[in-house]
């Protein structure tokens, strides 16, 4: 177990208190962050899938969005916190396997290599003890840096074949990821995907799923847990609206073409033991068998430093569980950060 939880998964599952809530609590105030998503308020945030109630000069759990005037309003309007860079592909992406964009094309006399602009979104609108990310929390806290949709588009060029938002978290960004992924396909053709931790406000994950079927690009969907105190205690937030939004996009996928679905799933040692796992792999199988899935590798990162690397024999166990569930399509990722610690994982 680690500190941060002060228990492990057997007892969350029984009910018994955690100090994981404090811990959130304190590591995001530590950080001039939100401490916690305020459900208090009057005033009704409908941009994510937290839907934080707020009162009036509230700043949402994403600290992107205040209420003001008895409304909702962004910010930093127009903008986002939002960074770039360019991954040369195949990059280390959680579908690489799956994934369509081929590696080089040629071009005149010779062979250049496709790229992937990476997008990353500085806010986050879940705390992830694990986080494998965490610059993002500085980002949100000062609110830099900020670009425009057009600012963001500008940054492609002719070898640009894909574009990816994470972070953080693209679904605090629902109307800037969208208008940044118009504005790259209104003279060239770049696939969109997001990757995600889906916590996406129904009002956007419609168009955000139709943006990435129509440019061919993949929805990278994490599920993190699907026992709802797991889940809570380690993110701090609920899974209700995540698994109702993978529901709908196993849906959706049926009628669109290539790999427009991916499940990912972290092997958190003493969290994500073999029967959360196969929790995860029955609930993304009674959805439909032949979604990809990726079972990933831990590294000791943010507030669960003192966990070890997923091991081996706890990556070989999931992958076994996830076929003997049903799923036709599963891989082990990050197989360089697997370890050969020995701890309980069945």
């Amino acid at each position: 177990m680690s500190k941060s939880v002060g228990i492990c998964s057997v007892c969350i599952s029984n009910a018994v208190q955690s100090l994981a809530e404090e811990t959130h609590e304190r590591l995001r105030k530590r950080e001039g962050l939100i401490p916690s998503i305020p459900i208090d308020g009057s005033i009704t945030c409908g941009e994510c899938g937290n839907h934080c109630r707020l009162n009036e000069s509230d700043v949402g759990f994403c600290n992107t969005r205040v209420a003001r005037d008895s409304k909702v309003v962004d910010r930093y309007p127009g903008k986002a916190i939002v960074s770039w860079y360019f991954d040369p592909l195949p990059t280390n992406c959680v579908a690489d396997w799956v994934c369509p964009v081929i590696k080089e094309r040629e071009l005149g006399s010779g062979f250049k290599r496709l790229k992937n602009l990476a997008v990353f979104y500085g806010s986050c609108n879940s705390d992830c003890l694990f986080c494998q990310n965490t610059s993002y929390r500085t980002m949100m806290a000062t609110g830099k840096p900020l670009l425009t949709p057009q600012e963001l588009a500008s940054a492609a060029d002719e070898y640009t074949a894909c574009v990816c938002y994470f972070g953080g978290d693209p679904s605090c960004n629902p109307e800037h990821s969208l208008e940044t992924s118009r504005l790259l396909n209104e003279e060239k053709h770049v696939r969109v995907c997001y990757e995600t931790n889906g916590n996406i406000s129904k009002k956007w994950l419609d168009k955000i799923a139709t943006m990435i079927g129509k440019t061919g690009g993949t929805f990278k969907f994490d599920i993190k847990a699907v026992s709802s105190d797991i889940y809570h205690t380690l993110t701090g937030i609920s899974n209700t609206v995540m698994l109702r939004n993978f529901k709908i996009l196993s849906e959706m996928k049926q009628d669109r073409e290539g790999e427009f679905l991916v499940a990912s799933v972290l092997l958190v040692p003493g969290y994500i033991d073999l029967s959360e796992v196969r929790r995860i792999c029955k609930f993304i199988a009674e959805n439909d068998t032949t979604i990809p899935t990726a079972l990933l590798g831990f590294y000791p990162h943010h507030a669960m430093r003192d966990l070890p690397r997923t091991s081996r024999a706890h990556a070989k166990a999931a992958r076994e569980i996830a076929e003997e569930e049903g799923l036709t399509n599963v891989r082990i990722g990050n197989q360089s950060l697997l370890g050969t610690d020995r701890y309980k994982f069945d």
